[in-house]
């Protein structure tokens, strides 16, 4: 079904998105777009949403044919299945952490914590205190 902005889809207007986007080396080039009523998975697992295992840097293979990045420590900071991301209002974003490695919002680390401003800032999602970089940023028409 193909749905034009501002349109209706599930109770929601498809106007309404937020990005999740890889930051820095290792996670540039892997984004996610995340509709108004929509859950994703962030992490190291190819399942995940977000998976850093499909980003440019982890696809590079070293002249052995082996991967380049596998035991980089900030690879290694990010769990299977690391964080779920929620947009569940036009303004709110849940960032709930599933990971023992830990998930920091905005530099704050965090068990869960409700965004109540996505579509007027961007923050930063960290995938454990080493981890990589996530930039959640507003897709939608400013309030």
């Amino acid at each position: 079904m193909d749905l034009k902005p501002g349109e209706k889809a599930g109770g929601y207007e498809t106007k309404h998105y937020v990005c999740v986007r890889g930051m820095g080396e290792l996670a540039r080039g892997q984004q996610v777009k995340i509709n108004l009523g929509e859950t994703i998975v962030v992490g190291r697992s190819r399942h995940c949403d977000w998976s850093l295992r499909r980003t440019p840097s982890y696809l590079k293979s070293d002249a052995n044919g082996r991967n380049v990045i596998a035991h980089d420590l900030a690879y290694n900071s990010v769990s299977r299945k690391h964080a779920k991301v929620s947009y569940v209002a036009p303004d709110m974003v849940e960032v709930e952490n599933l990971s023992g490695n830990g998930t920091l919002v905005d530099g704050k680390l965090v068990d869960k914590i409700m965004l109540t401003d996505c579509r007027a800032k961007t923050h930063r999602i960290q995938l454990g205190p080493k981890g990589v970089i996530l930039e959640l940023e507003p897709g939608s028409l400013p309030l």
